[in-house]
């Protein structure tokens, strides 16, 4: 095999994988967040003028000035603005006060609407700072101390990287939903955090990592195979003592038998006769999964997707006891969220007590390096 086709194998298994090295680079600044998938229409507005483009001709199709609102629809060969119907797939909306009200939020940057099968796919593309302002107060409480914002903002900003490097050749990077991203929330203690660290992200073992948090992960932080099927290397889990300080640490939930066989069934879990716990996690005890007796057999249902089915803000966390009793069903509990990566209430109490952004980091995800990153 000559050198230049065996580099290129390399390259290929390297970033096929969706590792993402030390050494490679990104090429813009702008994030591409994904606000809305499969709608049939839009209305936009702006403070300053609007302007409607065409994306792949850069041909202007439509303005609105002051505030007046224009409606972009779905139509059968095009996209129609304010009536009239174009033959184009894809369009950059900007507004001359550098943002745009869409679905009663005011979004800095610009707009991409894209015509897809399903409907209109709506992205905002934004200055990565501007995103991560957004996003760090609305994920954490800006009351809370400043090196525990800090914290935020760096694991906030790996995860948006992390997905705007794997994503690059999609439509979007990340969707707004896969961090809480609300322009309507900046406060200047979370601006500046951001800006107190400026381009500073984690890697593990040569790698970006793709770090998550929760809220409070109940005395343990969990290992990430066991809440998601593949999401690559990730640090281990540690024990954190820190949360249990925090008033809404413990939960419980009481409901009857019906209400959670009938929440069950509505998922495709028919006709459940008992549920009992069917592994637990080596760190901390945490359930993983849970065997569910049918009429028609037995069923193994994965943690995560159980809370997702009863409500992640009813089943907080897998940190929970199971008891049954004259029809009706207990579950008590401790902590909030998934449990891996980053406990946020865990990164408060540090922060109180002295330590900084970087000590929180490597505590929460053992053997990471917290360095600059080009961008």
């Amino acid at each position: 095999m000559g050198r230049k086709l065996f580099l290129f194998v390399c390259l290929l298994a390297l970033f096929g994988s969706g590792c993402v090295p030390e050494d490679r680079p990104p090429r813009r600044r702008a994030i591409r967040v994904a606000l809305l998938q499969g709608a049939d229409a839009v209305t936009l507005s702006s403070k300053g003028v609007l302007t409607l483009r065409d994306t792949r001709s850069g041909k202007t199709l439509a303005t609105a000035r002051r505030a007046r609102p224009i409606t972009v629809r779905l139509a059968a060969r095009g996209l129609n603005l304010a009536g009239t119907t174009y033959a184009v797939r894809s369009l950059r909306v900007t507004g001359s006060s550098n943002e745009i009200s869409f679905n009663g939020k005011t979004y800095p940057g610009s707009l991409r609407i894209l015509r897809q099968e399903r409907g209109l796919l709506i992205v905002n593309l934004v200055d990565v700072d501007a995103y991560l302002k957004a996003v760090v107060s609305s994920e954490m409480l800006p009351t809370w101390p400043q090196e525990a914002l800090k914290a935020q903002a760096v694991v906030s900003r790996s995860f948006v990287f992390h997905h705007a490097l794997r994503n690059r050749r999609k439509d979007f990077d990340i969707s707004s939903s896969s961090q809480v991203y609300n322009p309507d929330k900046r406060d200047a203690r979370t601006d500046n955090a951001v800006d107190a660290t400026r381009k500073i992200v984690i890697f593990y073992r040569g790698e970006l990592l793709l770090p998550f948090f929760c809220t409070s992960c109940g005395g343990f932080t969990e290992y990430a195979a066991n809440v998601w099927q593949s999401e690559g290397r990730f640090p281990p889990p540690v024990r954190c003592p820190f949360c249990r300080e925090c008033p809404d640490f413990r939960w419980q939930v009481r409901m009857s038998f019906g209400e959670l066989r009938k929440k069950l069934g509505s998922a495709g879990i028919p006709r459940a006769r008992s549920i009992a716990v069917h592994r637990r996690s080596a760190s901390g005890g945490r359930i993983t999964a849970l065997k569910i007796e049918c009429e028609n057999g037995d069923r193994i249902v994965k943690i995560n997707r159980f809370r997702m089915i009863m409500g992640p803000n009813v089943i907080k966390s897998g940190f929970f006891d199971i008891k049954a009793r004259d029809g009706y069903i207990t579950f008590s509990g401790r902590g909030w969220g998934h449990g891996v990566g980053m406990c946020q209430r865990g990164a408060k109490i540090l922060a109180e007590r002295g330590k900084s952004f970087k000590s929180i980091s490597r505590y929460y995800f053992p053997g990471a390096k917290i360095k600059k990153m080009r961008w």
